[in-house]
């Protein structure tokens, strides 16, 4: 059974929380977790939160792992709307949802 961990987004998922979330991330990947995204606090979020989480997506869908979300706030499912990013966040289910 693989390892899980949980990432906290916080209230903003922007530029500034970057570099924190990429190291979360990396440790997870390296580990080679299974990740699960917790965005439920998100009140705000940029293209480059959006980016990073994108990437994270295309890298470990290669892994064998997967990502998912644990809970999404409004604010980035109204924002990965906007942005197009819903499919690459694999947001679909939770739009449906919401």
């Amino acid at each position: 059974m693989s390892q899980s961990v949980t990432i906290d987004c916080g209230a903003r998922l922007s530029i500034e929380r970057v570099e924190a979330l990429h190291q979360e991330m990396e440790i997870a990947v390296r580990d080679a977790c299974d990740i699960e995204l917790h965005a439920a606090d998100v009140q705000y979020c940029d293209s480059a939160g959006l980016q990073l989480l994108v990437a994270l997506m295309d890298v470990v869908s290669g892994s064998g792992h997967h990502v998912c979300w644990a809970s999404v706030s409004p604010a980035v499912i109204d924002t990965c709307a906007i942005l197009g990013l819903s499919q690459a966040l694999q947001l679909e289910n939770e739009m449906s949802g919401a």
